[in-house]
């Protein structure tokens, strides 16, 4: 693929998320301080046409019996369009949190000008209290037709299938079948590699599979009245989800340390049937 769309993330003693499409993309969640970097390519989540981006901004727990934000705490997400041949890019879009000096955060002027703010407020989504969030929308073009952009939109009626999907990949691992959740997953991955000219398989070895269904491993059984269906993009991706992180139903427990982890995909309805998108 000529081109890439990749997001930075930077955050200065704050609670930080950023989403792409309404999909968890980055956080810092895990940063004692605050103060994080990273960066994505995020390509193979945006189409052709509109997409959003919105960045969330709250208190760390060091910070949280004060009423208001610390003045030093910040967060900034900037979108770039770069190429093999242009790695400094073209701004698509950028969203800088700040706070005044009555520790109430506000947004900073946008790098493009063609931009406008969707919204810049603070949530009332339940599991955002104390969160500010803003949003815009950008478009681009030029990028290659995902198969998710052209995906049956999902309802509550496909729960049933959805719950099954999940047990098949969940027993394909739990046998170790590899070769089988490599079948199943294989489109998805192919995206990925063009969307970063890289190769499907290379991908999917970047998952540690082999480490997730060893011997000191077990498939953990889901409580799945504990989950729900989440849609993003009209719902043309999805996936069952639990918590504000979106845990997945597809758990691996670690005998050893009685850790768990997850695999955890976003799924589309294509040509009637239920596919790994992403």
């Amino acid at each position: 693929m000529e081109h890439k769309y990749l997001v930075s993330f930077n955050t200065q003693r704050s609670l930080c998320f950023l989403k792409i499409n309404g999909i968890i993309t980055l956080e810092n969640t895990s940063s004692r301080t605050g103060t994080a970097s990273s960066g994505y390519n995020i390509s193979a989540f945006l189409e052709n046409s509109h997409n959003t981006i919105e960045l969330l901004m709250g208190r760390k727990s060091f910070d949280r019996d004060n009423d208001k934000f610390h003045k030093e705490a910040w967060c900034e997400a900037t979108i770039k369009k770069v190429s093999s041949h242009d790695k400094q890019g073209e701004v698509i879009s950028n969203i800088k949190l700040t706070v005044d000096d009555n520790g109430n955060v506000i947004t900073k002027e946008s790098i493009n000008l063609n931009e406008k703010f969707n919204y810049a407020k603070m949530s009332t989504k339940k599991g955002e209290k104390n969160i500010f969030v803003a949003q815009k929308t950008f478009s681009i073009n030029g990028l290659p037709d995902w198969m998710w952009v052209k995906a049956t939109p999902v309802t509550e009626n496909n729960l049933p299938a959805i719950k099954a999907f999940y047990q098949e990949i969940s027993n394909a691992f739990s046998h170790r079948d590899l070769d089988k959740v490599w079948k199943m997953s294989q489109p998805a991955w192919e995206e990925w590699a063009i969307a970063d000219n890289s190769s499907a398989k290379i991908f999917f070895d970047s998952m540690d599979f082999k480490e997730d269904v060893s011997n000191n491993t077990v498939i953990k059984e889901p409580d799945w009245d504990k989950y729900k269906l989440v849609s993003y993009k009209n719902g043309r991706l999805f996936r069952l989800e639990k918590g504000v992180l979106g845990s997945s139903p597809i758990i691996f427990h670690k005998k050893e340390n009685k850790s768990n982890t997850t695999y955890n995909p976003y799924l589309s309805i294509i040509n009637g049937k239920i596919v790994i998108a992403r």
